[in-house]
């Protein structure tokens, strides 16, 4: 039986008080943050996901929105910088994005 078959914990998401309490320690609040969102490619995934960053941010906000087509052209890497508040709208944002059909990686 592999691990990930065993329960591997790389897949189960913190805790949001412990989550939030990671945030802290690590970043500063107001402060960028780049979100990396891998999916397949196309306009339409990279326009959902600039769509759901934006509905998440403050008019005023600024957010940089960069893509990467994978060698094979089959997946896009966007990064996604953008400046965050707090901690609990860091998570808020992840939230947001693994929402998006056609996401495959959220990091």
């Amino acid at each position: 039986m592999s691990r990930r078959q065993e329960g591997c914990s790389c897949h189960t998401p913190l805790p949001t008080g412990e989550a939030l309490k990671l945030l802290e320690e690590h970043h500063q609040f107001p402060g960028p943050y780049t979100f990396k969102v891998i999916g397949y490619a196309g306009e339409e995934f990279e326009n959902e996901v600039r769509q759901a960053a934006m509905g998440l941010l403050s008019p005023q906000a600024e957010c940089q929105v960069s893509a990467r087509l994978s060698s094979g052209g089959r997946y896009v890497s966007l990064s996604v910088e953008a400046c965050m508040n707090d901690s609990a709208q860091v998570l808020a944002m992840y939230a947001v994005l693994k929402k998006i059909e056609g996401v495959v990686m959220l990091v």
